[in-house]
């Protein structure tokens, strides 16, 4: 089976399945000639996307509405509209700074750092999913 293959009944890129088959299976699960996982190679990443819950594939997001500017510039003060209005922090991209008006509406990822909740903007998740 081909990585692509596996890849879209994943809903993951070719490369993130390659680098998963890298990390957990031997050189005769895969056949570099062809290119081709052999059955168990296949059965290994099967199991592991049914044991292992990685977030990165499966990512959080909340809908925020923009409240103010910190006095960090790469971060705003947002109120989270989905579930418990409360005031968060959220990461913004450099790029995107001035682009953010009082009442302005977006998506932001979740993250759990050292146990709790970080929220950055999807732009920064994306660029970081371009990277891998």
């Amino acid at each position: 089976m081909k990585q692509k293959e596996l890849a879209d009944r994943y809903e993951v890129t070719p490369q993130r399945i390659g680098q998963i088959r890298k990390k957990i299976c031997d050189e005769d699960d895969y056949c570099k000639k062809t290119r081709t996982l052999t059955p168990e190679g296949v059965a290994k990443i099967e199991e592991y996307f049914t044991m292992q819950d990685d977030k990165i594939i499966k990512p959080n997001f909340v809908r925020v509405q923009v409240i103010s500017p910190c006095p960090n510039p790469l971060f705003f003060f947002c109120k989270l509209l989905d579930g418990v209005k409360r005031k968060v922090i959220v990461a913004i991209p450099n790029t995107h700074r001035g682009c953010f008006k009082t009442g302005h509406v977006f998506k932001a990822q979740v993250i759990e750092k050292r146990g709790e909740p970080f929220y950055r903007h999807e732009l920064l998740y994306k660029r970081e999913q371009q990277r891998i």
